[in-house]
């Protein structure tokens, strides 16, 4: 007696049997790595806060800064200088999640632009990050 009606049918039923498993496997730990893939610990803490709606902005805002990552800078003519600082602009406000930074100040020959951290007062330049912990700037490519 047979329980297929044709080979065809057979081979996609043994086809799915086997990957069946294999499917299960990686939709638990697949997903699970693809989450962490491109955040740091505190960004998903962040991210899983803001799904659970316990995430506290103010938290955040008074929270001691210990990385500065300067993104960008556009050195305008009429000296209004944009920095961006932690993926934020300074373009309304020379302050960005306790980050003091001086547009102005920006040298055009070295690009260095000074950043001010609670009493600690940096020179860094677009492209580089400085850490609290270390206290050393570093290239980011």
């Amino acid at each position: 007696m047979m329980l297929f009606k044709s080979y065809k049918t057979w081979l996609i039923s043994v086809a799915l049997g086997m990957l069946a498993p294999m499917a299960v496997n990686a939709e638990s730990t697949g997903a699970e790595q693809l989450d962490r893939l491109f955040t740091d610990p505190r960004q998903r803490e962040k991210l899983d806060a803001v799904r659970r709606g316990t995430y506290k902005e103010d938290a955040e805002k008074n929270a001691a800064v210990s990385n500065v990552r300067v993104d960008g800078l556009m050195m305008r003519s009429d000296g209004k200088n944009v920095i961006w600082v932690n993926g934020r602009s300074t373009l309304d406000n020379n302050s960005v999640n306790g980050i003091k930074t001086y547009p102005q100040s920006a040298n055009a020959s070295t690009y260095k632009v000074p950043v001010r951290v609670e009493d600690k007062k940096i020179k860094i330049k677009p492209g580089q990050t400085w850490s609290d912990s270390t206290g050393k700037v570093k290239d980011n490519y």
